[in-house]
């Protein structure tokens, strides 16, 4: 129960600010420029978070090491 009203929680502005426009008489429909920046952006974060993650990870076999502090300085 506390993911759904987390995700309510998150939702409500945009939904409140949604329903202000309709109120308004505005239109709820962004142009098609606006549309396709936000589909590159999308697809540009979700592939640079997926390369991130493959570029950072372990192998298998490898033994995590956490970072230490020796003479005032981090050392891995």
């Amino acid at each position: 129960m506390g993911v759904i009203l987390q995700l309510l929680l998150f939702i409500s502005p945009f939904a409140l600010y949604a329903l202000w426009l309709r109120m308004g008489g505005r239109a709820l429909s962004p142009s098609a420029a606006v549309l396709a920046l936000t589909t590159i952006g999308l697809v540009a974060a979700i592939a640079v978070a997926f390369w991130l993650g493959q570029e950072r990870a372990l192998d298998r076999n490898e033994r995590y090491v956490p970072a230490r502090i020796e003479d005032g300085t981090i050392r891995r």
